[in-house]
């Protein structure tokens, strides 16, 4: 018996396939697979082996996506909706983009923004930039669509708020007045050094950990709702934030280092003050790194 989808994955995986089962077995659970997974976009066609040509790029590495029907749902519909399908597309938009408006409803934004919002998520998740494939390839089988629609629509929100120079109240956003609080702290020798160190570290960070911070301190997302965007408990969410926050803070402090001959005992100083107000001087110099790389 001709076992393609089992070769298939076993040419490109062949440790997940092994842990599928004779070739015989492994090809019918993929089969059904692939049949599920068709069932769940009715009118959206995608051919079996093109969903087990993407699963087979996904179970290398640490992080391999579970071969389950969740995963072959999402494939699918991804490959479809990566090269246009109107049908994929407009599943995409029942199935994920209806999370968009609940995202922004703490921005109180009016209602075509909100569409427009919509809009650019679509084509940053469905269209190709440049030589790079479609992101959604990249982030579909892991069952976290959904979330990545809430990160990018919030992200993207932020994004033409800046560029529309408009002031929207978010939540958990202690608005300092005119003076940057952070900077305030510093001593006046200190400023550019420190606000470029600043600028360099988040640039260097991750984007995980950029997201993070931007999302928590400008976005006002709760660990709640970040926790739930990328499928995670919210301990795990604060472990990330405390890292990702003295991760900036180090690379920070090390770049005002090399630029400023101060004693240590002084920087430490310096930066104890920083941290002590941590949400509003995070939240700040990343407002301001953001508004300068738009100028």
């Amino acid at each position: 018996m001709a076992t393609p989808l089992h070769d298939l994955l076993a040419a490109a995986a062949p440790d997940a396939a092994r842990a599928l089962g004779e070739p015989v077995v492994a090809e019918a659970r993929l089969a059904a697979l692939c049949a599920e997974a068709a069932a769940a976009w009715p009118g959206v066609t995608v051919e079996p082996r093109e969903v087990i040509a993407l699963l087979a790029t996904k179970l290398g590495g640490d992080d391999p996506v579970p071969v389950t029907v969740a995963t072959t749902t999402e494939l699918h519909l991804a490959i479809a909706c990566a090269r246009g399908d109107n049908a994929a597309v407009g599943a995409f938009d029942r199935a994920y983009l209806e999370v968009v408006p609940q995202a922004l409803a703490s921005m109180k934004l009016p209602h075509a923004t909100v569409e427009d919002v919509r809009s650019a998520v679509r084509d940053k998740l469905l269209l190709a930039d440049g030589d790079k494939p479609p992101r959604i390839l990249d982030y579909a089988g892991r069952g976290r669509l959904r979330g990545l629609v809430q990160v990018t629509a919030t992200r993207t929100a932020i994004d033409r708020i800046r560029l529309e120079d408009r002031e929207v109240e978010l939540p958990a956003r202690e608005l300092a007045g005119p003076t940057d609080v952070a900077l305030s702290l510093i001593k006046a020798q200190y400023r550019a050094a420190f606000s470029a160190g600043f600028a360099q570290a988040v640039a260097t960070a991750s984007r995980r950990d950029r997201n993070l911070l931007r999302l928590h301190f400008l976005g006002g997302v709760t660990l709640e709702q970040l926790a739930k965007m990328y499928g995670v408990h919210r301990a795990t969410v604060v472990r990330w934030l405390a890292a990702a926050r003295d991760a900036v803070f180090a690379a920070t402090r090390e770049h005002v280092a090399t630029q400023i001959a101060a004693p240590s005992d002084e920087l430490d100083e310096m930066f104890d003050l920083v941290k002590s107000r941590v949400e509003l001087s995070v939240e700040r110099l990343l407002a301001s790194v953001e508004l300068s790389h738009r100028r």
